[in-house]
């Protein structure tokens, strides 16, 4: 056995090419049907067809690369295979091939294919696994000459077994990796790799039949739901999802262990399921989203006619998707919000995604404006990239006019348009790659709507244009009345009163105004226990709009005549 190398034997029986005692993959693995009957034809078929093949003078393939994001179960597909068919298993590592000494690495692969070969003329199924293929052999440059040799040595090894007489065995290689396009273009050609297949994130009935399996051994009550429990879970892969149901698990043992009562077995509740999901999130949606949105409609004050079109915009398309389709209706693939700064254009977005139980992926100008070339287009690929592996999702862009600005020219622009430019390019590939996805839709915010290139601007990728207006008079009641829903008012508060008062008030200016209400109240009195009318009225008083009456009247000006043309 190579030194280094894991030799497992997948069965227990010693029959080569024998299942194990009948066992089936299906048992240990939910969802990725593909990727199991392709495992199944590679490692199997030459063996259950070998007299077919030579009178047929069939070659079966040797090779093939499972890709996909972590958590999705590559590994767990192969180890289900092994067993199933009672196959040696020969794994190769980074770690395992990435020695310090010249030579040590190479030596290992051959040592690797030779245990394989000498397992497998003994008459049974013999699988090299090379875990994190894009690790151990990236791509090929002239400053890393230690891992040239090591891609090297493994494509003399691939084409040794491709080229190999029909006296020796049949050995098979598969490989796995995370990033599919840092793989070394050798190996991905036909006679080595000669399959690929994508190991996604599951859909919701692979997510259901994924908790089914884990929760097999659990004792559930009747209330719980696995189904609604899977329709939340956009985004979770099977290791995600399996880290739910343990973490479900754990919830349900501490709530039996601080009651009083005395149960023989552990009942998982349903909102044992739900505390769980604060604590395994998904881990597509890590390092690129923020977290969950919990604002809803009711948070935002006014505005009735616009979330009802942002409902029907975002919302609809999401949980009525059968609908759509039904009707043969695309639904919109982008919404742009416009108008002046604190008037809740964020906070609209959220509640949209809250509301559309959609994964939320939020990015700013700030973060995609990055001192090395090419980061923030990176940024804006992954976001993406992700965005489809999560869907249903939302990918909100707040300061749309820094993302996408009005282009120059070929002679204008600064280094900042250049890095803007680059920018718009790709946010204008990724939308118009939308076309083919499903469960994804585009929102953006900006105070500069003129400021946003023209090409965002036509049907296909912001297709609805709104404007935000301030809040009238009955708008700011309601404001009025979401934002001191935890204040102790006195009797003599008139919401209705100080919300004609506030005129050309944002809704941030309003908060604000409640806040400076309540300071108020603690400097005339640190006991007091109520904020009266005295203090709204102070409030009032030293507190001024952030907008002017010309200010509005350009914003609105601009909704008009600007971009936003098409009425809605």
């Amino acid at each position: 056995m190579a030194a280094g190398s894991r030799g497992v034997d997948g069965g227990s029986n010693g029959d080569g090419g024998e299942p194990d005692g009948g066992w089936r993959a299906e048992e240990a693995i939910a969802g990725n049907r593909m990727a199991l009957q392709a495992l199944r034809e590679l490692v199997v078929y030459p063996f259950l067809y070998a007299r077919e093949s030579r009178l047929l003078g069939l070659k079966w393939p040797r090779g093939l690369l499972l890709y996909g994001p972590p958590g999705t179960g590559k590994t767990s597909l192969v180890q289900a295979i092994v067993r199933e068919c009672n196959a040696h298993l020969t794994m190769i590592e980074p770690y395992s091939v990435h020695k310090p000494h010249a030579g040590e690495g190479e030596r290992f692969l051959r040592e690797a294919f030779a245990e394989a070969y000498s397992q497998a003329s003994q008459g049974r199924p013999a699988i090299i696994f090379i875990d994190e293929l894009d690790a151990i052999c990236p791509r090929r440059n002239s400053r890393r000459e230690q891992e040239s040799r090591i891609v090297g040595q493994l494509l003399t090894l691939m084409d040794g077994n491709k080229k190999s007489s029909k006296r020796l065995p049949h050995v098979v290689v598969v490989a796995s990796t995370n990033r599919v396009d840092a793989i070394d273009p050798a190996l991905r050609r036909p006679g080595r790799f000669d399959s690929e297949i994508e190991v996604s994130v599951p859909t919701v009935e692979e997510r259901v039949q994924i908790l089914e399996l884990h929760t097999k051994d659990l004792h559930l009550h009747e209330t719980v739901d696995l189904q609604t429990i899977a329709g939340y879970c956009n985004g979770y892969v099977g290791a995600d999802l399996q880290a739910l149901c343990r973490e479900a698990a754990r919830f349900a043992y501490r709530r039996l262990s601080n009651s009083s009562e005395d149960e023989e077995m552990i009942t998982l509740l349903m909102e044992d399921w739900e505390s769980a999901r604060s604590e395994a999130k998904a881990s597509m949606i890590r390092g690129v989203t923020k977290e969950a949105p919990t604002v809803s409609w009711d948070d935002i004050g006014g505005l009735k006619d616009l979330k009802k079109k942002l409902q029907q915009a975002v919302e609809w398309p999401i949980k009525h998707a059968a609908a759509f389709a039904r009707l043969g209706i695309s639904p919109v693939r982008g919404v742009l919000l416009h108008g002046p700064p604190g008037c809740s254009k964020t906070t609209l977005a959220k509640a949209a995604a809250h509301a559309a139980q959609a994964s939320f992926f939020s990015l700013s100008g700030a973060e995609l404006y990055s001192k090395y070339v090419g980061e923030g287009e990176a940024l804006l690929r992954r976001t993406f990239q992700r965005a489809r592996l999560s869907a249903p999702s939302i990918i909100f862009f707040d300061e749309a006019d820094a993302i996408a600005p009005k282009r120059t020219g070929p002679d204008g622009g600064s280094g900042n348009a250049t890095v803007g430019e680059r920018l718009l390019s790709t946010l204008l590939t990724e939308m118009d790659g939308l076309e083919l996805a499903t469960g994804i839709i585009v929102l953006a915010a900006t105070n500069r709507p003129k400021a946003i290139d023209a090409a965002l601007l036509r049907p296909g990728r912001f297709d609805m244009v709104l404007y935000v207006p301030p809040p009238d008079a009955q708008g700011r009641h309601e404001i009025l009345r979401i934002k001191t829903r935890k204040m102790e008012l006195g009797e003599d508060v008139d919401l209705g009163r100080i919300a004609e008062r506030t005129e050309l008030f944002t809704g941030a200016d309003l908060e604000g105004l409640c806040r400076e209400a309540g300071m108020l109240a603690l400097r005339e009195d640190i006991t007091a226990s109520s904020i009266d009318k005295a203090h709204f009225e102070a409030a009032v008083r030293s507190l001024k709009p952030s907008l002017t009456k010309a200010e509005v009247d350009e914003y609105a000006a601009a909704a008009i005549h600007g971009p936003s043309t098409r009425k809605h």
